[in-house]
């Protein structure tokens, strides 16, 4: 959790370092983009992006609970807009979207085995497409200003691990890769609400991460925040 909190303030002053360094008379067109087509509010826009979430409790089944601020969701990718009109646009992301699953051991514990350990996680790889509508508020000058994403994505797994601490075998540490009861995809629905360069986004999975029906689905709510590069 400690450690969550430290790299949420990291993207908190980033983002406040970069938002202190630009000038006011960046609401006008800059000259560099001036009769162009690409800039933060032009035609066309392209940026790197990265997020860090919690995956929460809402919705969770109780058979299969998570560690709330354990269970994480961290993001990288790359986000291309193409303004429609000055309030709509479209675009889309791809990304690396890594999912850990942090696995409560009680007496409750039906997920993925019986078994108690120190600690135990399940971690997923995904490559994310994430098509999304864009409204924006306000006014943006050639900034990217305050706006509303509404999308869809559709996770490829590209790989998956179970991570076990202290086994009851004696082991410290075993790691178990390519696990059969993940799906290889499943999708889902996200929004972000931006601020400039900083967004809160929230995901939530429509369909199942597992391939197994007898194993309850994850919590399906993810929330977050992505720092924009650009």
């Amino acid at each position: 959790m400690k450690k969550a909190v430290v790299i949420i303030s990291l993207l908190l002053g980033f983002s406040y370092i970069g938002f202190s360094q630009e000038m006011l008379l960046d609401e006008q067109v800059a000259p560099i983009y001036a009769n162009s087509k690409w800039g933060p509010n032009q035609s066309n826009f392209i940026h790197l992006y990265c997020g860090f979430g919690f995956v929460t409790p809402m919705g969770q089944n109780d058979a299969n609970p998570v560690y709330l601020g354990k269970s994480s969701n961290w993001e990288l990718g790359l986000r291309y807009k193409k303004r429609i009109t000055n309030w709509l646009a479209i675009g889309g992301n791809v990304s690396y979207d890594l999912f850990n699953y942090r696995i409560p051991q009680n007496s409750d514990k039906k997920f993925p085995d019986l078994l108690f350990y120190s600690k135990q996680k399940v971690l997923i790889h995904n490559i994310s497409l994430q098509p999304f509508l864009r409204f924006n508020f306000g006014r943006r000058g050639n900034k990217i200003g305050n706006y509303i994403d509404l999308g869809a994505f559709y996770n490829f797994v590209v790989g998956s691990a179970e991570k076990q601490f202290n086994t009851p075998n004696g082991l410290d540490k075993v790691k178990k890769k390519n696990l059969s009861y993940i799906s290889k995809s499943y999708y889902g629905l996200f929004t972000n609400i931006g601020f400039g360069r900083l967004s809160i986004y929230g995901k939530y999975n429509m369909s199942s991460i597992f391939n197994d029906s007898k194993y309850a689905d994850m919590p399906p709510l993810t929330i977050g925040l992505q720092l924009g590069f650009f």
